[in-house]
């Protein structure tokens, strides 16, 4: 039994299903009391209406909006009782089954199908929406853009990231995101559209100006539950719960409906685990003052959303500001009706008493807008080293805490102590088939205090590593300052309590666009850039001018002192203004990609200047280069990658033609 457990949990694993402009499908299920959790149908593009109670004359329609990670199960899964609760209440329920990453538009647009259903189906032309998560814009879309606004009479919604989840900026890092979208069943989560969507810039600088300005924005409408307790510790109501959570993960699954005793506190102990590891991820990550929340405060969340972005501009805020215990619970609570419930349903009592529609100009304002002057603090830092290899130096003079991203089969760690004695094995076999452990923290606090050891993996790992020294770096793009062609980009780094020398620290990083003008998802630009200290302003300046195509694109930087070393990373969207430009672009491929040996770069043209070829480690560090010679005729280019010694990872290929490069992502295996 217990080798089931790792996919018991990943309520984001089922295998992707591509959601288009397709028919909606619909299921009414029986009443609570009769009902077997093997008869809700966990079919993407479907409908699930609830039974229609008997004392549901005058109660109102409550349609229940999943978001990113997981699907329309899971208001049911583990004796989740939303749908028992709701009809005890007498109200008549509608569950939606779309996709969980598509772009907001797309889910907006089947949503918007799925309202429409739903009226028809309960002869209604209003219902009360509950949304958790992503689901919070995504009806945003069909409110706007579908006119829903006249059937749709309320919007509750649950930690909704409204300006952004950081979390999406994290991913957004080459390194990072090539490992997770590789992962079996739960990868595709990660390529989807929707996903890119959640980064900072793009929310709080597209999405948040397109909703908010528009003509029939009426944000009275939302009533916004936020949460800041990423390490509150998730418990279930009963500790037997039944098989059904494998319905999220395999949507075919056919449940025994039988309870696994003694699995509710493991299953807790998932979740919370899983949340504390994001929720530290989401602080460290540097997010731009310009696309911050109002509060510019993202160290208080739930896991995945800061508490500040899960209030919509203008809505109501129905939950309770730190450091109230009331909002302190995790992105994951709050899909349980244990903990949500007598949150929501007062919600939808007021909706059912204050109808909010616009008809004949009659609007009604609910309540005043609860949002005043927010908690403030510092723009944000990171204190994490970023790992990628077989080695890792630690002193336990300070608490470390170790992340490791991935799967691995069988591995091991070996901790030595400075005269290369064996102290310690940890065993590192992490099957990675869920949101659930992605990234695992690796328990080093068994280890003596006061010691120096290395950390000797059998196989190459990628990760994070928090030392515990208060060091930390600060990165600002300086997101408000309008960037021209040909003009130094100015990004900064500030190194903060740090005990090396700062003018011979060394910082390095590199650019990737992952969206482009239009949105679409893209990962064709790896540029490196370069950072020079500035002594009269005390930090580190990146004076490099290039030419940027416009879309949303990852920083990262990694700075690299006498026995320091540090990671941060952030988004921006950038659009460079237009002066004239008559240089002339170039491209270059390079295969096979992942490759074991060799790899092959092609250069699309001939030349009048000398081509440089160079290949970076992660951190910056040069490991080769080439020229070749100015007019000369180019049909393919070898590095030899085996005969390099390098160790399997994720390396950067950069081409440079006079003043302009262009660099790819290799993987070797």
């Amino acid at each position: 039994m217990k080798n089931i457990y790792p996919f018991l949990f990943a309520c984001v694993l089922f295998l992707s299903n591509t959601l288009s402009a397709q028919t909606i499908t619909t299921t009414v299920i029986k009443p609570p009391a009769q009902l077997h959790c093997n008869e809700v149908p966990a079919k993407l593009n479907n409908v699930v209406f609830g039974a229609i109670p008997p004392n549901s004359q005058n109660q109102p329609v409550v349609v229940f909006i999943h978001g990113w990670f997981d699907n329309g199960f899971s208001w049911f899964m583990a004796k989740n009782k939303w749908y028992e609760n709701s009809y005890n209440a007498g109200y008549k329920t509608a569950f939606f089954f779309h996709s969980f990453s598509d772009a907001f538009e797309d889910n907006g647009r089947v949503i918007a199908q799925m309202i429409r259903e739903t009226c028809k189906h309960y002869n209604t032309d209003k219902v009360i929406a509950v949304c958790h998560s992503k689901g919070g814009y995504d009806i945003d879309y069909a409110l706007y853009n579908e006119n829903m606004w006249d059937s749709v009479q309320g919007v509750i919604t649950m930690s909704t990231p409204f300006w952004g989840a950081p979390i999406a900026d994290l991913i957004s890092v080459p390194f990072f995101r090539t490992i997770l979208e590789a992962l079996p069943i739960v990868g595709p989560i990660f390529q989807g559209k929707g996903t890119y969507q959640m980064q900072t810039p793009y929310m709080a600088g597209v999405v948040r100006p397109m909703l908010d300005n528009h003509p029939n924005n009426h944000p009275e409408k939302y009533h916004c539950f936020a949460a800041w307790g990423y390490q509150h510790a998730t418990q279930f109501p009963n500790d037997a719960i039944p098989d059904d959570i494998l319905k999220v993960v395999f949507k075919d699954y056919q449940p025994l409906c039988l309870d696994i005793p003694g699995f509710g506190p493991l299953a807790g102990n998932l979740m919370t685990l899983f949340m504390g590891v994001t929720g530290l991820l989401t602080e460290i990550t540097n997010v731009q003052p310009k696309y911050e929340n109002p509060a510019k405060n993202h160290k208080l969340n739930d896991g995945l959303a800061p508490y500040y972005s899960s209030l919509r501009p203008g809505s109501v805020e129905i939950s309770q500001r730190p450091p109230s215990q009331q909002s302190y619970i995790n992105h994951i609570d709050e899909l349980l009706s244990s903990y949500s419930w007598n949150i929501v349903q007062p919600e939808i009592e007021y909706f059912k008493s204050n109808p909010t529609f616009r008809k004949n100009n009659l609007y009604k304002t609910p309540i005043e807008n609860k949002v005043n002057n927010p908690i403030e603090t510092a723009i944000s830092s990171s204190d994490v080293q970023f790992i990628q290899g077989n080695k890792i130096e630690i002193n336990t003079n300070t608490p470390n805490k170790l992340y490791v991203l991935g799967a691995y089969n069988k591995e091991t760690i070996k901790v030595l102590d400075k005269h290369n004695k064996l102290i310690q094995t940890i065993p590192l076999s992490i099957s990675t088939q869920g949101m659930f452990d992605i990234f695992r923290e690796i328990d080093l606090s068994k280890l003596p205090n006061g010691n120096d050891y290395v950390l000797q993996t059998s196989v190459p790992i990628t990760g994070l590593l928090k030392d515990g020294n208060p060091a930390s770096i600060e990165l600002n793009t300086h997101a408000d300052k309008i960037l021209y062609i040909n003009e130094p980009l100015s990004f900064e780094v500030t190194l903060n309590q740090w005990n090396s020398d700062e003018a011979n620290t060394k910082i390095s990083g590199y650019l990737n666009r992952n969206m482009d003008g239009q949105g679409n998802v893209l990962h064709e630009k790896m540029i490196p850039i370069s950072f020079e200290y500035d002594k009269e302003k005390n930090t580190f300046v990146c004076n490099d001018k290039l030419e940027l195509e416009e879309g949303v694109y990852n920083v990262s930087v990694f700075a690299e002192g006498n026995n320091l070393k540090r990671f941060a990373t952030s988004s921006i969207l950038l659009k460079q203004n237009n002066q004239e430009n008559k240089s002339n672009s170039f491209s270059f491929d390079i295969y096979p990609n992942p490759t074991s040996d060799v790899v092959n770069i092609k250069v699309d043209n001939v030349y009048n200047e000398k081509i440089k070829i160079e290949l970076f480690d992660m951190l910056g560090k040069k490991i080769t280069e080439q020229f070749i010679k100015a007019g000369e005729t180019i049909q393919q280019i070898q590095l030899p990658i085996e005969a390099l010694n390098v160790s399997k990872g994720a390396y950067m290929i950069t081409v440079s033609l006079g003043n302009k490069k262009e660099s790819k992502l290799l993987m070797k295996n």
